[in-house]
């Protein structure tokens, strides 16, 4: 029988680690457990620590203090910003942990290379966070083409459409919004996409180009007279998509997602948060369930403060923080829109587009075969797939939960966790990706990368070969 529950040692108790694995965690606590935190904040380690029951032997301010001890755990869980992956990663690794680590598994591919190589030195399991490959939506897409039901594969469209205010949140005033300090956004937000390209299509690809840029958050481009930051008077403030108190204050997009609900009662009670939020607050008195809708203070606003539930820390976030800044006058130099296309060793076609500026957040993917046509939606306001046979006019529509009513990434956050104990059980199925596995979707978009800053088609053969000359990766 399986060891259980594993004993965790969690390295970066911010958004992901604390509020989506540790939120986890905390709900499967006969499968996974917290038993020891790394976290340079006082009050995120801290409040760990409570939720945890971790006692104060077990609480460090940093990885390395806590890698020093030796092997704490049976595995680590690693959600550091994105450039500091590499060293706690390869460290744990060292120390004979199994790990999961947060996406991208390193801003530099010689990084990416150098953990792959490590993790099958050590013979340790290293998880890559690819959460899109376990929501039911696309294990069904996988299923789907896998069985040959649209025959032979010719072609893929698939998008990215980032909401215009996701967009601003993490990527022009958030932590990846400059390719320096994070990594490029075709890595950053993009490799669970490219990763699940790979998945279904089941091929590398043979050549690669890719166009885009930054086109609009730029301060060219800022309403008139529009100041530093969105609190000092703005003259767009009733109309423009980015202002930051309707984001973090009003919280208008939750309930905008919310009002798409297929469930009626949260679908009413969306809109109702947008016209009559007292009302649904004053009834919440009584419906105790309404509180979860009316006390939010997840994220978007628990990444601008540690006390997302007090008003007056949101809003001095907003006055003197990052997230308050006008998004036309913020020091972002990621890109805004980019397209990439491919031609895969097994002859399929693929066009991937992400950019930033959708009215919703969804993703939506179309794969042509010899025999039908998949169209699928995987959004926050509806998820659906559908067939539609070349012959015969036969057409099947699959209807799912959206990604608002199935929780993280669709329900992929629960799944990876799912699996990620049934890989340290040692099951693997085809929906579990191992490091070389993970290595393709970065490999895929830092080549995007270097086919967009030069304007060149990318040999993906020689691009390999250069990887392994300078790497030493076989």
């Amino acid at each position: 029988m399986p060891k259980r529950p594993y004993e965790i040692l969690l390295i970066g108790a911010g958004n992901r680690g604390a509020e989506v694995y540790g939120k986890w965690i905390r709900s499967h606590p006969d499968q996974l457990k917290i038993t020891a935190v790394a976290e340079p904040v006082d009050l995120r380690r801290e409040t760990a620590a409570k939720d945890h029951a971790i006692p104060p032997s077990r609480q460090f301010t940093g990885w390395e203090e806590a890698l020093s001890k030796g092997r704490l755990a049976d595995a680590a869980i690693i959600c550091t910003l994105d450039q500091q992956h590499t060293l706690p990663a390869l460290k744990a690794l060292e120390c004979g942990y199994d790990v999961l680590l947060e996406k991208p598994m390193a801003s530099r591919l010689s990084d990416c290379v150098t953990l792959v190589q490590a993790a099958e030195r050590h013979g340790k399991l290293l998880q890559i966070a690819h959460v899109l490959r376990y929501t039911d939506f696309f294990q069904r897409v996988y299923h789907i083409v896998q069985s040959g039901a649209l025959g032979q594969i010719i072609t893929v469209s698939h998008r990215e459409n980032v909401s215009a205010w996701h967009m601003a949140h993490s990527y022009v005033r958030g932590n990846w919004r400059r390719t320096e300090d994070s990594s490029p956004m075709i890595l950053a937000k993009s490799c669970h996409d490219l990763d699940i390209l790979y998945w279904i299509l089941s091929s590398r690809p043979k050549s690669l180009s890719s166009v885009g840029g930054l086109k609009h958050f730029r301060p060219e481009n800022a309403p008139s007279g529009a100041p530093q930051r969105c609190l000092d008077g703005c003259p767009a403030a009733a109309t423009c998509p980015f202002y930051a108190p309707a984001v973090y204050i009003d919280l208008e997009p939750i309930y905008i997602g919310l009002s798409h609900a297929q469930n009626r009662i949260i679908r009413l009670t969306g809109h109702m948060m947008q016209r009559s939020p007292g009302v649904v607050r004053a009834a919440a008195t009584i419906i105790p369930p309404l509180r979860q809708i009316t006390d939010y203070t997840g994220w978007p606003r628990s990444i601008i403060t540690d006390q997302p539930s007090d008003p007056a820390s949101v809003y001095e976030a907003l006055r003197s923080g990052p997230y308050g800044r006008c998004v036309y006058h913020c020091d972002n130099d990621v890109v805004d829109h980019q397209i990439v296309l491919m031609e895969l060793e097994n002859g399929v076609s693929v066009s991937f587009t992400m950019h930033g500026h959708s009215f919703e957040e969804c993703r939506t993917i179309r794969i042509d075969g010899s025999q039908a046509t998949l169209l699928g939606k995987f959004g926050w306001n509806q998820t659906f797939i559908e067939i539609h046979k070349h012959r015969g006019g036969k057409y099947q529509r699959i209807e799912m939960p959206n990604n608002i009513e199935q929780g993280g990434h669709g329900g992929g956050d629960s799944g990876l966790m799912e699996h990620f104990v049934k890989a340290l059980d040692g099951v693997h199925d085809a929906t579990l990706t191992d490091a070389r596995s993970s290595l393709e979707s970065h490999l895929m978009a830092f080549a995007a990368e270097q086919a967009r800053t030069t304007g060149s088609v990318i040999d993906m053969p020689t691009f390999r070969a250069e990887v392994e000359k300078t790497t030493l990766f076989s």
